[in-house]
């Protein structure tokens, strides 16, 4: 299975990329956030070198291989969330990828079905089931900047000075919520579970107990 590849980027179409690695042309398709970051770069003989992370998609309904690129594994492993949601396929969920990780991530948890219904290929049916299936597990992504793993903030254990600043930033200018009532939620979790070691357990705790929240 392929899971990396890096080349020469030979050319650009629409929705995808050929790139040459070691003399064979490999077709990949990129969701439109990668995409955006190839604007103004050009492809030919002498085009630039790029990494994609990649996720190859090949069913027996579908046995003609399909590569998706990404162009870190933050975006990779969001997609991968987006594929669990019922009637999310991999090429639906790719060409939704119109936006951030940390952005996309931020609307399901607030539940904000408008604004997911305006992603391409997203109608309301899959909004709302996004919203049902993935609201309490894409937190961490909520959580992650620009160039940091999603990963990041459950494996490293952070204490609870450091979680409180995570959860509040994302609380606050992410989801909208008051810093008070952002104070308040995050106070209450912790103190319901003082053994909370993780970004996504906190962010859990929270919407458990107040589940009207999520939308601001």
């Amino acid at each position: 299975m392929i899971a990396t590849l890096r080349g020469a980027l030979r050319r650009k179409h629409e929705d995808r990329v050929v790139l040459d690695c070691g003399g064979i042309g490999y077709e990949v398709f990129l969701p439109p956030i990668a995409l955006r970051q190839l604007e103004g770069v050009e492809a030919g003989e002498k085009g630039p070198e790029l990494e994609l992370v990649i996720y190859y998609h090949a069913t027996r309904d579908q046995p003609r291989p399909v590569l998706i690129g990404f162009t870190s594994d933050l975006d990779k492993e969001f997609f991968e969330k987006l594929i669990t949601v019922k009637d999310i396929g991999p090429m639906v969920a790719a060409r939704s990828l119109a936006a951030p990780a940390a952005e996309l991530a931020a609307a399901i948890t607030r539940q904000d079905e408008k604004y997911l219904r305006a992603l391409p290929g997203i109608g309301p049916q899959k909004a709302k089931n996004i919203v049902a299936q993935l609201q309490n597990k894409v937190a961490k992504f909520a959580l992650a900047r620009e160039g940091e793993p999603a990963a990041a903030p459950a494996a490293v254990a952070p204490g609870h000075d450091e979680l409180r600043e995570m959860a509040f930033e994302v609380l606050v200018k992410q989801l909208g919520h008051r810093p008070s009532e952002a104070s308040q939620m995050i106070a209450d979790a912790l103190r319901r579970r003082p053994d909370i070691m993780s970004a996504e357990d906190l962010f859990t705790e929270i919407y458990r107990a107040n589940p009207a929240s999520k939308r601001p």
